[in-house]
């Protein structure tokens, strides 16, 4: 089963052969192993998420479970996470150091014969005055190239903090400058606000200060561009630019962002229901304030989202449904941290998976104050599926000398080893303690 985790990760190099997705396989095969057994404190408030995402859904639109594009946009979520409960089914001793170098190296020259040629054709900085003219990976959309190669460089810092070489340093150059040629921007700002982390030494009020800031602006600037005037809860917008880049910003600015605070305030404890984001929602019956019911659903499994995790949540599973996910990266990186900590008392055993497991959840958390990153495969896959790994992870441990099998010894080699006899000495003295008083049987 670590096969499929090992070849699930090695894929998830592109989207336009799912291949990453098999991640939650083991859970199919022997999902009876993952009871009665004790997990690290981050998979109860995963499981008590995906109990909730599924009980929201049955109650908003049961269908959904039935339609396959449900599992490709609205309920993805499902599948961006499920290898992470893999983990807990199956077990290997590999060297996850080697492994992730391996992988880190063949990420980025896997690209590198594309990327020369989007070079020869466009140019380095052409996507400046084409937006279009952007590199774009082995991915479908931009921001799916842009926020994988985040998460690998992620990884390539990770491997330079334990071992420091010019060969990584190159690697680390060639993946910078990919990322900059998809021109996503919210990637970019990912790996920004991981400097500050990096600066002060990964603490964890420093974790807390940057994702807890990352909310209040989101929904500040929400609260800012709300208009009483407007009918949020319908699903046409008009916002036109000719920038695409800048439109889309107005887009989210002044109709996803409120649309979303809009859907939070009908339902802000439990949501309207997962995946209603992007549906048609006639009426939205009240209760004290404090729950909303939908009626006269009209399902739409698209890839249209709020463009903000964070908000995105808040609309669709409320209050509980976003501090359960910031309880699941919280008590995430508390282990990563242990685990880094611990591996370098073990000559730096998994350290490059914890590391990296740690540094990309706060970049895909930042990365998620500009788009839906949390739940995208693309962006999450390889995250989830290191932790897979590490989950599984055994230590290759060697017997105590009391436990070993006893060897049989021949008639020849017990008389190699009988004593000789000694020669003979004097009465043995008993050991007398300081300032005790004399043996009688010593005369003295």
């Amino acid at each position: 089963m670590a096969y499929v985790s090992l070849i699930a990760l090695i894929f998830s190099v592109t989207n336009f052969i799912p291949v990453s997705a098999i991640g939650f396989a083991p859970m199919l095969v022997c999902g009876w192993r993952f009871f009665g057994r004790r997990y690290p404190a981050f998979i109860a408030p995963l499981v008590t998420f995906a109990a909730f995402a599924l009980l929201s859904t049955l109650y908003y639109n049961p269908e959904s479970f039935l339609e396959f594009d449900f599992y490709r946009h609205d309920g993805n979520f499902f599948i961006s996470y499920a290898p992470i409960l893999a983990g807990c089914v199956y077990a290997h001793r590999w060297d996850l150091n080697k492994i992730l170098r391996r992988f880190y190296a063949f990420g980025v020259l896997v690209n590198v014969p594309y990327y020369l040629w989007y070079l020869a054709q466009n140019g380095l900085l052409t996507f400046l005055r084409h937006p279009s003219d952007t590199f774009g990976s082995y991915f479908v959309a931009r921001n799916a190239a842009g926020g994988f190669l985040a998460v690998l460089l992620c990884l390539g810092i990770a491997c330079y903090s334990m071992k420091k070489s010019r060969g990584m340093l190159a690697l680390m150059a060639v993946n910078a400058l990919m990322l900059f040629s998809t021109y996503s921007r919210g990637s970019a700002f990912g790996i920004l606000v991981l400097m500050p982390y990096l600066f002060f030494g990964r603490k964890r009020w420093m974790f807390a200060t940057l994702v807890g800031g990352l909310i209040v602006a989101s929904l500040a600037i929400a609260a800012y561009h709300t208009q009483s005037s407007v009918d949020y809860m319908g699903y046409s917008f008009k916002i036109a630019n000719p920038d695409e880049k800048v439109a889309n910003l107005n887009i989210r600015y002044e109709w996803l962002w409120p649309r979303a605070l809009a859907y939070f305030r009908q339902s802000p404890i439990f949501g309207i229901g997962f995946g209603s984001f992007d549906d048609t929602i006639s009426l939205v019956v009240n209760y004290f304030g404090a729950f909303g019911q939908a009626v006269g659903v009209t399902a739409d499994h698209t890839d249209s989202h709020a463009h903000n995790s964070f908000l995105n949540i808040l609309a669709e599973l409320g209050v509980v449904g976003l501090v359960l996910i910031l309880s699941f990266y919280w008590r995430l990186v508390a282990w990563c941290q242990r685990g880094a900590w611990a591996s370098m008392r073990e000559n730096g055993r998994n350290f490059i998976a914890y590391r990296f497991v740690e540094l990309a959840s706060l970049c895909l958390l930042a990365m998620s104050a500009t788009e839906h990153r949390l739940t995208t495969p693309s962006n999450m896959l390889p995250i989830a599926l290191v932790i897979s790994l590490l989950l599984a992870s055994r230590v290759r441990q060697t017997l105590p000398a009391f436990m070993h099998r006893p060897v049989p010894i021949t008639p020849a080699a017990a008389r190699r080893r009988v004593p000789s006899p000694s020669p003979a000495r004097g009465p043995r003295r008993e050991p007398r303690l300081a300032g005790s008083a004399p043996s009688p049987n010593t005369g003295r």
